[in-house]
């Protein structure tokens, strides 16, 4: 499990690398289940894929502050008119906390879709929502979900 998760780490960093140059990134704050996020990302970072790092702080289920990485695909889907950005993503979720919460490493998935606002004047900004499972893998197993709303603003 260690050599996965830093080939996954690697993956992320290297490929991120060479993409500062040539993608456009964004940051943003979220909030929700488990607790409130800020993040910052790259979009095709490689192989056409967006990677995000979110550094947070959950306030359900134990007061725990957390790190991780997730990899976005963006999903051809026809929204009509209406610029929404449908994407799926998921990635490693690093947590600790105080006492008895200790390390806690879960893996999230989710799928979302992200408002843009240029029609009201802020093309560089956006709204968006996330669901989706996550699972627990460290220091028990278990499942659970992660939903969140925020703020973008692309740059």
């Amino acid at each position: 499990m260690r050599k996965l998760l830093i080939s996954l780490i690697a993956i992320a960093a290297f490929g991120t690398g060479g993409a500062f140059a040539q993608s456009g990134f964004w940051a943003g704050v979220s909030g929700g289940y488990p607790g409130a996020q800020v993040h910052f990302g790259v979009e095709n970072a490689f192989a056409g894929l967006d990677v995000r790092a979110n550094l947070g702080y959950a306030f359900f289920g134990g007061n725990r502050f957390g790190f991780g990485v997730d990899v976005m695909y963006d999903l051809d889907v026809d929204t009509g008119v209406t610029p929404i950005d449908v994407y799926v993503g998921g990635g490693p979720n690093f947590s600790f906390g105080t006492g008895t919460l200790g390390l806690g490493l879960s893996i999230d998935a989710f799928v979302g879709g992200e408002y843009r606002l240029g029609e009201i004047g802020l093309p560089e900004g956006g709204v968006f929502l996330e669901v989706g499972p996550a699972v627990q893998v460290i220091p028990a197993f278990g499942f659970g979900f992660v939903g969140r709303v925020g703020f973008n603003y692309h740059f």
